[in-house]
């Protein structure tokens, strides 16, 4: 019997052939987009915990470092639970001790931190590394609290939270120079000791001790994830996985709403470290960070201008001063070298505006010097810093200056005047520091000079000059 036409071809497929073809095109067009998507930016492939990807390389771990354990581990654990896959490994997020270990370092992007990370031979990955958590900074007490700041001699600075330490101290006094004496005076080891209920910690949210009171200040310190390039113990997968480990921190922030950090100088920072001014200038030797209580000259004589201070309040030390110049001139002038003199305080005379008055040039005879300096008076305040700037500026290198100082009258901004000595440090001009009696000490001058000698009696004088400019061990 023959098959009559419908009117319809007869090449039509069967319902379940036609869900096959289509299981089969969406398979396809999932395994072809698989593949490009890989193909495009395979370095800088990461997965949240929806992706599909697979670690074919297997597990990483990426070793994190943070200047705020709390943040840090916080950090940690966020982007641990985005399940990061970064040039098919899956990462895992680990907590370091040390910036040796580290292929990221979460810390306040400061001048100090860099420091840090060039003292332990690292580098950065990134030019302007972005902001990532703002911990609000304040005061913590086992007692009651306060609405109104206490004085600072109330607060206690652990020096193992110094990030929150140093804004604490720069929110609570009058100056950067009060910040870092106040950092100096009033550090502890950490919170726990504390020698009474009635002093207050300088704390943050995230680190305060746990059943204690806090209030908060008006500021927050600001950490940045700093991804580091690769090293003797960080491999490029890893530094890659530290970049992506930094723009994920960086995505989940809200930088313009977060709590703001005030501006703090780079000395305030340091001083806020346990090893003090030995973050700030990387010398070992540095007075701020040895625990010696004077450090002596490196031994080796060199053409020396001596800056004597003439204030008011050197009085009491002036004439032990004066003998202390005379006989450390007679010492550097046998030794082949030229001395020179200048004293300071603050202007005397009506029409005069600078404070510092150049007495002996330059001579290879301490006569000169001898008699000159027996002839000064005393009165007026110490203005150091711009006695100081003015020698730094006039010596010729290689060159000694041995400031002798009852302390600083004119303290301005501390980030410029130690960046100024910095700089002449590296020129050659070194910095010997005599500090006369028992007032405020400049933090500044102290980081930056390479010898510094305290007399706190007029008898221990004239040793400490010898000892500045390296005629006396």
């Amino acid at each position: 019997m023959g098959r009559h036409s419908n009117g319809k071809n007869n090449y039509q497929l069967s319902t379940g052939a036609v869900m096959a073809l289509v299981v089969a095109l969406v398979l396809t067009a999932a395994l072809i987009w698989s593949i490009a998507g890989r193909g495009k930016d395979p370095d800088s492939q990461a997965s949240g915990p929806t992706s599909e990807q697979t670690c074919v390389s297997g597990d990483l771990a990426l070793p994190i470092a943070a200047a705020n354990e709390t943040i840090g581990r916080t950090l940690i654990d966020a982007y641990a639970a985005s399940k990061p896959v970064v040039r098919d490994y899956c990462v895992q997020p680990v907590y370091v001790d040390t910036l040796a270990d580290a292929a990221v370092y979460i810390a306040p992007n400061t001048p100090v931190t860099h420091q840090e990370l060039a003292n332990a031979g690292r580098t950065a990955a990134v030019a302007e590394p972005e902001d990532v958590a703002a911990d609000v900074v304040g005061l913590a007490t086992q007692g009651a609290g306060s609405e109104a700041a206490p004085p600072v001699d109330q607060v206690r600075f652990p020096i193992d939270t110094p990030a929150s330490s140093a804004v604490a101290a720069s929110l609570l006094t009058a100056s950067d120079n009060d910040a870092v004496e106040a950092l100096t005076d009033f550090r502890v080891p950490s919170a726990t000791a504390v020698e009474s209920e009635a002093q207050f910690i300088a704390t943050s949210e995230a680190e305060a001790p746990e059943g204690w009171t806090f209030t908060p200040l008006n500021g927050a310190v600001r950490y940045a994830a700093i991804p580091l390039n690769s090293g003797d113990t960080i491999d490029e997968n890893q530094s890659r996985a530290g970049q992506d480990f930094a723009r994920a921190a960086a995505e989940q922030f809200d930088a313009d709403t977060a709590p703001q950090q005030p501006v703090i100088a780079e000395l305030v920072w340091a001083a806020a470290l346990p090893t003090g001014g030995e973050a700030l200038t990387g010398d070992v030797d540095s007075p701020t960070g040895s625990d010696e209580a004077a450090v002596a000259a490196d031994g080796e004589v060199l053409d020396t201008l001596f800056l004597l201070d003439t204030s008011e309040a050197m009085a009491p030390y002036v004439q032990a001063a004066k003998q202390g110049v005379a006989e450390a001139a007679g010492e550097v002038a046998n030794a082949g070298h030229t001395v020179a003199l200048w004293n300071y305080s603050s202007p005397l005379s009506e029409g005069v505006t600078q404070g510092y008055r150049r007495n002996v040039g330059p001579t290879p005879d301490a006569a000169p010097v001898q008699v000159s300096v027996q002839r000064f008076l005393t009165g007026g305040v110490p203005q150091t810093r711009e006695a100081v700037a003015a020698a730094v500026d006039t010596v010729q290198v290689p060159a000694r200056i041995v400031l002798i100082t009852t302390g600083t009258a004119d303290a301005g901004d501390d980030a410029a005047f130690t960046e100024m000595l910095r700089k002449a440090r590296e020129a050659g001009v070194r910095l010997a520091v005599v500090h006369v009696g028992e007032g405020p000490q400049d933090k500044a001058l102290e980081a930056a000079a390479t010898s510094r000698q305290d007399a706190k009696t007029a008898d221990e004088i004239a040793a400490a000059i010898k000892t500045a400019v390296g005629t006396r061990e």
